[in-house]
């Protein structure tokens, strides 16, 4: 019986434990994951052509792909493909999509460093 009175113990401290996470004061600031070194510029212009189909398209697609908000903070388009921006969860990770000017085919592409996750 005190076997199983230590175990329940030490197993309800561990789940009190498990909830306890830092979190940054409300007074800090974060500055948003930079994308990695070397790679493609990472726009945060929006170009008038760009199509509200071809940036619901990326949004939808990413936010299907990730977890956290999704915010689209830059658009360019050209003769290939239009490319928008985004940004997302707390830490504001960098992501590309490039998608046809109607809004098909969406390909999103992480453009943060694999190493700073």
């Amino acid at each position: 019986m005190r076997h199983t009175t230590t175990a329940a113990a030490a197993g309800l401290a561990g789940l009190a434990l498990a909830g306890c996470v830092e979190q940054p004061a409300m007074t800090e600031t974060r500055m948003p994951m930079q994308p990695a070194p070397g790679g493609p510029p990472f726009i945060q212009t929006f170009d008038a052509a760009v199509s509200s189909a071809a940036i619901e398209s990326c949004r939808t697609t990413l936010a299907a792909q990730t977890q956290g908000g999704v915010q689209v903070v830059g658009a360019e388009t050209s003769e290939a493909a239009t490319a928008v921006y985004m940004r997302v969860g707390a830490n504001g990770a960098p992501w590309r999509c490039l998608v046809s000017a109607d809004g098909s085919n969406p390909s999103v592409m992480f453009m943060g460093s694999e190493g700073a996750l």
